[in-house]
């Protein structure tokens, strides 16, 4: 099945969108797999890692539906490949160290984020006397402490 034009081009504007629970869709043939396997993104003359790059995945997306991830996690529990993994690139690479954390932002990720952005009430907040958060209030007479009103100014 390979998609219209359309809709391979808002795939290419949300990438998030081409990876369903019935299928990924290739960004470049527009083609819809149960898994992107390197085998056919080699038709492409890609890498897995290129191909993140070029849509703007994050680099620890798993290009596959699901279900079939979900098979993978139980196999990979069940063969105990966890313990099994012994580098740790972040105590091998130093420029890793140095960063501290720090990675470049997939366009994928910057999307998530802007999705989960709260918009801000129109009310403003401010604190009172005791130092809590309390809706502003119109005039600022009532958050004048009792003992400095009626003095003269």
């Amino acid at each position: 099945m390979t998609l219209d034009h359309v809709t391979l081009s808002s795939y290419l504007r949300d990438p998030r969108l081409a990876i369903t629970a019935e299928g990924v869709v290739c960004l470049v043939c527009g083609r819809a797999y149960r898994h992107l396997t390197n085998t056919h993104l080699r038709r492409h003359g890609l890498t897995s890692d290129e191909y993140k790059r070029r849509f703007g995945y994050n680099m620890h997306r798993a290009l596959m539906v699901p279900d079939v991830r979900g098979i993978h996690a139980v196999n990979a529990v069940k063969i105990g490949l966890a313990g099994r993994i012994r580098r740790r690139p972040i105590l091998a690479d130093l420029t890793l160290r140095h960063l501290g954390g720090r990675h470049l932002h997939a366009l994928e990720e910057s999307l998530t984020r802007k999705e989960r952005l709260v918009p801000r009430s129109a009310r403003g907040w401010s604190r009172d006397r005791r130092g809590r958060f309390a809706p502003a209030t119109e005039s600022r007479a009532r958050e004048v402490p009792v003992e400095l009103r009626g003095l003269p100014g």
